[in-house]
């Protein structure tokens, strides 16, 4: 995941729709995460996989602007996001969870990134405000 979103940086739509967002609040770095957290719940349409795969931002960047969606599921989601965000200068953390006490596996990834030194939980899966209660977290640097 971490490689695939390094990848994206070289991407001409990631910089287009960076610099859009951007320019809504060039000053304010709350608001640019509230607007870039806004954008991508608005276009975001969750999208269960029977085989697990991995969509390179770029490739979910050409189906936002074929359908006007953003398709796919949590690991999609969150790699767009986090290349978004550091695209727009903020660090990241991918962080995957495991949701049942009695499974090992981690089934749920979503990202945090740091704003004035704080650790902000960001999943768009989720509405914003829900609690989430895990049995085991794993954090990783984008």
């Amino acid at each position: 995941m971490r490689q695939l979103v390094r990848e994206s940086q070289k991407s001409q739509r990631l910089a287009n729709l960076a610099t859009t967002l951007y320019m809504k609040s060039p000053t304010n770095r709350k608001r640019l995460l509230e607007n870039v957290d806004r954008f991508i719940r608005d276009k975001f349409t969750y999208s269960d996989e029977k085989i697990e795969t991995l969509q390179h931002p770029d490739y979910m960047l050409k189906g936002l602007e074929v359908y006007n969606r953003l398709i796919g599921d949590c690991d999609d989601i969150t790699m767009l996001h986090a290349a978004l965000l550091i695209a727009l200068g903020f660090q990241v953390h991918f962080v995957a969870i495991r949701d049942k006490h009695e499974d090992p596996n981690f089934n749920h990834v979503y990202l945090e990134t740091e704003n004035n030194g704080d650790w902000i939980m960001y999943d768009i899966t989720l509405p914003l405000g829900t609690q989430v209660e895990y049995f085991g977290r794993i954090a990783v640097m984008v």
